[in-house]
């Protein structure tokens, strides 16, 4: 495989795989629905690196975020206080794993049906879910999409929910 390609990344040992075509970026307006879960002052940590846009979109709403071009899995991680990501969505369970690993406060984006994987029930009891009340749109080479077909939910844990299960 050919690591310049636009459909390769680095796996977990640093070698090149294919993958799907899931670096999309979130937008402010979509980040604005976890302001009341965040501390005031928080950095934020986004390890998956897509364009480097999350910096700009989280500054607009008054917070640092850390995300820069390296392998997500691979690498040491910098100070943070809580992970939020729209992870790539090929990668939801080496996602979870790395968010728990790195043992901070985590929200991460994910399609709803993940909710019922199966590799999600060994962390059922860690975890609890932000569902919004509609579909997101995301940035995709700078532009906002329109019409996303699928659900998601914010996949979170130790950000002090009141109950497992959220819907906004």
């Amino acid at each position: 495989m050919n690591p310049d390609n636009k459909h390769s990344r680095l796996n977990r040992k640093g070698a090149t795989v294919e993958f799907k075509d899931d670096d999309y970026e979130t937008p402010s307006t979509v980040l604005n629905d976890l302001i009341p879960h965040i501390k005031p002052n928080s950095i934020i940590y986004d390890p998956f690196y897509c364009n480097g846009k999350i910096i700009d979109e989280w500054k607009k709403l008054g917070f640092d975020c850390v995300n820069e071009k390296k392998n997500a899995f691979d690498r040491e991680h910098p100070y943070f206080d809580i992970l939020i990501s729209n992870i790539p969505f090929s990668l939801k369970q080496q996602s979870v794993e790395l968010a728990f690993c790195l043992g901070k406060p985590f929200m991460l984006l994910m399609p709803i049906d993940s909710m019922g994987s199966k590799w999600i029930g060994k962390y059922w009891d860690k975890l609890q879910f932000i569902i919004p009340n509609k579909r997101y749109n995301f940035i995709k080479n700078g532009d906002i999409t329109k019409g996303c077909w699928f659900d998601t939910m914010w996949v979170c844990h130790k950000i002090g929910l009141q109950e497992k299960v959220i819907k906004k």
